[in-house]
Formats: structure tokens, C-alpha cells, sequence
């Protein structure tokens, strides 16, 4: 059913006497003659609806008529702003419902697996690294036959998304494995501070995860002296270190060289 303004409504434009609809028939019969000029001083706003589409309907003069009439309604000592139209068009249009519809997309690697390497490690103490039970990694000074305890480190090289670390930048993303075993070392928070420990993993693949950087560290070489360090990726300035006394458990410390050794020195393949 088209809609019809009510007499009053009519009345207060300016359409002229012309017929908009038949008594049989709810279709257009005449075409509209609208020339309208309308200014509200108080408002500030001023319309001016002119006749030049030859095929304007009487819904769409129906509706400017009531446009109209709201806006004439504006108390004059009220701003009219953008939300004011919308709140018109609300009161002669149903409301539209619309549907959110939100969609993910996988990402780049945040680090990208490139190969894997081994090494011996050493402190600049001379200490080896030494796996006990139940999985614990220790520093000790290894001679004769004992040598042959010592851990070989398998050392996974990652490429990073981000330009500030990879080759030639001298922070080289890498993975710390224990050879022979699929033992990772990785960096957790522990009550007030993080600590180092081994787990069993195989990450030789994308880190895709934030969750997975905790097996990450950057290799921070030192070219004029042949050392490295190890600095945890999931919490910077902390490193790699081993303790000044015998038989410590491999740490790690956000003080390197002070009270313990941060320094290793990687030798073979």
C-alpha cells in the first residue's frame, strides 16, 4: 500500500493543486509539479526541490514532503547536524539489518626455518655442556675419556619476517638442539623471572606462533673475537649463561659476564 500524507502534511508545502494518484487506481496519474524553496532561519538549512526528473514518483514526493516537514520542526536553538537527517530517515524508512561477517587469513611464518647445523660449545671458561637425568643440561671441565660426555649442539637457522634480525645483521634467529635427542632448549617465565629448561620438540619447521618464539634466540657473534652469545627472543637482554661454580645448571641471566659466563665459543660441524 502506498503512503499518503495526511491533509495537514500536504497543505503546508508548496505543491501545487495538480493530481498525484486516481480514484481506481494507486498508481501516478499526472506528473507531480514540484518547485519548492524552503529556508528555516533558525536552523540555517535551506532546500530547494525543482521538478527535473520527468519520472519522479509519489512515494519519492511523499517523502520529501515529510523531510520537510521534520526539519521545519527543528527547535531553532538546536545545531541540525548529520546524525539529525539519519534520525528522519529512520522514522520513514524500515530498518536494514546487516550482517558482520569476519574472516582470518594465515600470515607469513614469523620466523622461517632455513637448515640446521652442529657444533661443539664451549664456555670461555673451557667448560662442555653435559646432559644428566633427568633433563638437565650442565657445565663441566671434561678430560680423557670423560670427553666424550659432552653435548654437541644441533643448531636450527631461522630467517625472520621482520628486517631487524637475520644474516648480515648479526642477530641470527636459531634453535638450540641437543644432538641425538629431540630436546630444545627454551626460555618460560617462572614465577618473577623467566628460566631456561629443555623440552622435547621438533621445531625444525616455520615458527608460525608466538607461543613457539619461547625456542627462540638470537646468536649474537662477535667477529673480531670468534664468541658468541645466545639472547632469549621471547625476553630480550636475557642470555645464555653458565654459572661460576662447578656443576651449575645452564641458565640464563639478564647480567652477562658479571656473575656468571655468556659467552661460548662454537667450533666443527
Amino acid at each position: 500500500m502506498a503512503f499518503v500524507p495526511d491533509l495537514d502534511t500536504l497543505e503546508s508545502s508548496s505543491l501545487n493543486e495538480e493530481t498525484f494518484y486516481g480514484p481506481d487506481c494507486l498508481c501516478l496519474q499526472k506528473k507531480p509539479h514540484l518547485d519548492l524553496d524552503v529556508t528555516s532561519p533558525g536552523v540555517g538549512i535551506q532546500m530547494t526541490v525543482t521538478n527535473e526528473h520527468p519520472a519522479r514518483t509519489f512515494w519519492q514526493s511523499a517523502i520529501r514532503v515529510v523531510t520537510v516537514t521534520k526539519l521545519l520542526e527543528q527547535p531553532m536553538h538546536e545545531d541540525f547536524a548529520d546524525g539529525d537527517l539519519g534520525g528522519f530517515l529512520d522514522e520513514i524508512f524500515e530498518p536494514v539489518p546487516f550482517q558482520r561477517v569476519e574472516e582470518s587469513y594465515a600470515g607469513a611464518p614469523i620466523y622461517r626455518y632455513t637448515r640446521s647445523q652442529s657444533f661443539d660449545i664451549l664456555d670461555i671458561a673451557h667448560r662442555c655442556f653435559v646432559l644428566e637425568s633427568p633433563t638437565q643440561l650442565v657445565a663441566l671441565h671434561l678430560q680423557g675419556p670423560a670427553a666424550s660426555q659432552k653435548v654437541k649442539l644441533n643448531i636450527a637457522l631461522y630467517r625472520p619476517r621482520s628486517p631487524h634480525g637475520g644474516l648480515g645483521t648479526g642477530r641470527v634467529p636459531v634453535a638450540l638442539g641437543i644432538k641425538g635427542y629431540q630436546l630444545y632448549m627454551s626460555c618460560v617465565m617462572s614465577g618473577a623471572e623467566p628460566m631456561l629448561q629443555l623440552e622435547e620438540a621438533d621445531i625444525r619447521r616455520d615458527i608460525e606462533s608466538t607461543e613457539l618464539t619461547r625456542f627462540i634466540f638470537y646468536r649474537l657473534d662477535s667477529p673480531d673475537e670468534d664468541t658468541t652469545r645466545f639472547e632469549s627472543a621471547a625476553f630480550p637482554g636475557w642470555f645464555i649463561c653458565n654459572s661460576l661454580q662447578p656443576r651449575q645448571p645452564v641458565s640464563i641471566t639478564k647480567h652477562p659476564d658479571q656473575v656468571n659466563i655468556a659467552t661460548y665459543k662454537l667450533s666443527g660441524r
